[in-house]
């Protein structure tokens, strides 16, 4: 009897393991952007350049058992203002020598509308950890010549002093909103 329930389990494993997909970002087709307040009434924006991530789900239109990981090169921003841009590299603010990625590791996602979910989990920014919650958008997918796409949306907004960036304050606003507009492709597609 324990051999046929061993069996069984052994079974329910490999068949949940053959339903997931694992997706990769296209950087290519891709784009993450930020907006934070500057002197009460106007806003500074800029992008991150290299990121990556993946997502491995076993259904693209229902992500509540989603695990979602994205890594930022945080070396790669980029704003209008090369002065700027210097400043939020250097160790007065990201200290990318120092911490050079930005992570998010989702813990849970729960469907909040149809084909928009809440995604909880870890971001890291300046070495330190905090919990944070994403919205993602499913945007659709579709089968092309070089395969299967999937896009998302994302967007957060993320409160800079809880990760130590205290930098231009009170002229920098404590709150950037982060959206990400991001292509993925089947990770046995993603090199083709």
């Amino acid at each position: 009897m324990k051999q046929i329930s061993l069996i069984i389990v052994l079974i329910s494993f490999y068949f949940l393991s053959i339903a997931q997909e694992t997706w990769t970002i296209d950087n290519t087709h891709s784009n993450l952007r930020f907006e934070v307040g500057w002197e009460d009434f106007s806003m500074r924006t800029g992008e991150f350049k290299i990121f990556d991530g993946t997502i491995v789900t076993d259904s693209r239109e229902d992500l509540s058992n989603a695990v979602i990981e994205f890594i930022v090169d945080a070396t790669s921003v980029d704003v209008i203002a090369d002065r700027l841009a210097e400043h939020i590299k250097s160790d007065r603010f990201l200290e990318v020598e120092k911490y050079p990625e930005i992570t998010f590791r989702s813990k849970q996602a729960t469907k909040i509308s149809d084909g928009s979910y809440l995604s909880k989990g870890t971001l890291t920014i300046h070495g330190v950890e905090n919990d944070q919650a994403v919205i993602v958008k499913i945007k659709g997918s579709k089968d092309t010549k070089k395969g299967l796409i999937y896009g998302l949306e994302v967007s957060l907004e993320v409160n800079r002093l809880d990760f130590g960036l205290d930098w231009g304050s009170p002229r920098l606003a404590e709150k950037i909103i982060i959206v990400g507009h991001l292509l993925y492709k089947k990770k046995n597609e993603a090199k083709e």
